[in-house]
C-alpha cells in the first residue's frame, strides 16, 4: 500500500471518529432544565446519539470527554455583531458563541464564512447582512445612501447576487425606498432587519413584516407623551435620554402588537451600559484586561463616532438611567410572547455576550429562559430549528461544556471547560492558547 493511500485512509478514519460527552447534564430548551447523567455522541459534526449514560454503547476508538458534574449546552448565538478582525473570530468561540449575525457585511466576511464552513478557519458560523442601507444624510458616511426606489431595487439585487443572507435598513431610509427594499428582498427570499426608519415609524414596520428590530428602535416614539420635557427625535442623544420619560402603561399594548405582527426584537441592552457609559465608567471599562485580545485601540474614541458627538457627560448619565425603562420593555415583549434575540453590537466582540445575558436577567427574565433565547430562539428566528440550537440527534454539534450550573448562577459561564464548534472540540487550554496569540503586549 502506498504512503499516499495510507495517509488518505488515516485522514478518512480521523474525520469519521466519534466524540462522546459521558455522564453529562444536558440542557433542554422545551422546558428549560437539565437531563442528568446523559451521554451525547458526535460524529462528523452532527449529534448522532443522546441518551442515559448507562445505555450508551461506545466504540473503543471513541474519544471520551468526562461529563460527570458538568453541564452541556448548545452553543450561543450573538445575533447582533460587527465583525472587525479575522482574529476576533476565536473570541466568539472561546465564549461559547458558535453562531453570529453580522449586521454590516463586506466581501471579506463572505470569505471568512466560506473558510469556516470548509474547516480552514476556526470561528462561529456567520450569517451576514450586506452593506447597511440608509437615507440622506446617513448616520455614518460609509453607509449606502438610497433615495431612489429604482436604485434600491438594484442594490438589493446586487447584495443577493453576492450571497449576503439578509438586508439591513437604517434610520433615514425614505418610506418609498423602504417599501421597495422589502419587495425586492422578498423576491430573493431575503429577510430585512435593522432599525426603524423614521418615515415608516414603529407602526409601519410592524405592518411591514420586517424580520427583526434592533436596539428597541421605534418604540421610544410611541412611549413618550407629547408633554414630556425631552422628545425623541432624529438624534441618538434625544432618543436615549427620552427613555427616562416613557409612559410605561403603553408598553403592554405595544408588546402585544409586536407579537401579533410576528416581528422579533434584538434589544442590545448592553449598548447603553457600555457604549453610552458616563465618562468615569467609560475610562474604567477601557482598562479591562480583555481588551488586550482585541487589537490596539479596541475601545476607540467616542468623540470620533458621528452619532455620539453631541453627547455631554450629563447626557451619558441620563442615557444610563433610561436603561431601566428599556429593561421593562423587554420584559413586556417576553410576557406577550414576542420573539427575543440576544445581541451585543459591541467592540468587545466575543467577550460581550455575557453582559447582555446579565441585562436580560436584570430585566426579570429567568435564567432558563435566557439560555433558551441565546440558543433555540436564534435558530427558530433563522428558520433553522431543525438544524441547531438544541441537544438532539441530527442537530449540528455546536456545544459548550461548563464546570458549573448556569441555571443556578450565570457566572458559571466563566467556567467553560471547552467548546465544540461544527464537531471540532476545543478544550479550555486550547482556547486559552489561541487567545494568547492575539494578546497585545505593552
Amino acid at each position: 500500500m502506498s504512503l499516499l493511500l495510507n495517509i488518505l485512509l488515516l485522514a478518512a478514519q480521523a474525520g469519521d471518529s466519534a466524540t462522546a460527552f459521558v455522564g453529562v447534564a444536558t440542557f433542554r430548551t422545551d422546558r428549560p432544565g437539565w437531563d442528568r447523567n446523559q451521554t451525547v455522541v458526535v460524529r462528523g459534526g452532527t449529534i448522532v446519539w443522546v441518551g442515559p449514560a448507562a445505555r450508551a454503547r461506545l466504540d473503543p476508538a471513541t474519544r471520551r470527554i468526562a461529563g460527570r458534574g458538568r453541564y452541556l449546552l448548545p452553543g450561543f448565538a450573538d445575533m447582533h455583531v460587527h465583525l472587525d478582525r479575522e482574529g476576533d473570530l476565536i473570541t466568539y468561540v472561546a465564549n461559547g458563541i458558535t453562531t453570529v449575525r453580522n449586521m454590516w457585511g463586506e466581501p471579506r466576511h463572505l470569505e471568512w464564512r466560506r473558510r469556516i464552513a470548509a474547516g480552514e478557519l476556526i470561528g462561529p458560523r456567520i450569517v451576514t447582512a450586506g452593506p447597511i442601507l440608509d437615507g440622506n444624510p446617513p448616520s455614518v458616511p460609509q453607509m449606502t445612501v438610497l433615495i431612489d426606489p429604482a436604485r434600491a431595487r438594484a442594490e438589493v439585487d446586487r447584495q443577493a447576487a453576492l450571497g449576503f443572507d439578509f438586508i439591513k435598513v437604517y434610520n433615514s431610509l425614505p418610506k418609498a425606498v423602504f417599501d421597495t427594499v422589502l419587495l425586492a428582498a422578498a423576491a430573493h427570499k431575503l429577510p430585512v432587519a435593522g432599525h426603524v426608519p423614521f418615515e415608516a415609524g414603529l407602526r409601519g414596520v410592524l405592518a411591514s413584516r420586517q424580520a427583526s428590530i434592533e436596539h428597541l428602535r421605534g418604540y421610544i416614539a410611541e412611549l413618550v407623551p407629547a408633554t414630556a420635557p425631552v422628545q425623541p427625535g432624529a438624534s441618538l442623544k434625544s432618543r436615549s435620554v427620552a427613555w427616562n420619560y416613557v409612559d410605561s402603561t403603553r408598553m403592554a399594548a405595544l408588546a402585544q402588537a409586536t407579537a401579533t405582527a410576528g416581528i422579533w426584537n434584538c434589544p442590545t441592552l448592553m449598548v447603553t451600559a457600555e457604549l453610552l457609559a458616563p465618562p468615569d465608567r467609560w475610562e474604567e471599562l477601557a482598562r479591562r484586561p480583555i481588551l488586550q485580545y482585541l487589537g490596539p485601540g479596541a475601545a476607540g474614541d467616542r468623540a470620533t463616532i458621528p452619532y455620539l458627538r453631541d453627547f455631554s457627560p450629563d447626557d451619558y448619565r441620563e442615557a444610563g438611567r433610561g436603561v431601566g425603562a428599556q429593561r421593562r420593555m423587554v420584559r413586556e415583549l417576553d410576557r406577550a410572547g414576542a420573539g427575543l434575540l440576544l445581541g451585543t453590537d459591541s467592540y468587545l466582540q466575543g467577550f460581550a455576550l455575557e453582559a447582555e445575558l446579565a441585562e436580560f436577567e436584570a430585566a426579570g427574565i429567568d435564567r432558563g429562559r435566557i439560555l433558551t433565547i441565546a440558543t433555540a430562539n436564534a435558530a427558530t428566528f433563522l428558520g433553522e430549528s431543525d438544524r441547531w440550537g438544541r441537544i438532539a440527534v441530527g442537530q449540528r454539534a455546536d456545544l459548550q461544556l461548563l464546570d458549573a450550573d448556569p441555571m443556578a448562577d450565570l457566572a458559571a459561564l466563566d467556567r467553560r471547560a471547552g467548546v465544540m464548534v461544527a464537531g471540532r472540540w476545543l478544550s479550555k487550554a486550547d482556547l486559552a492558547q489561541r487567545l494568547e496569540r492575539l494578546r497585545v503586549r505593552p
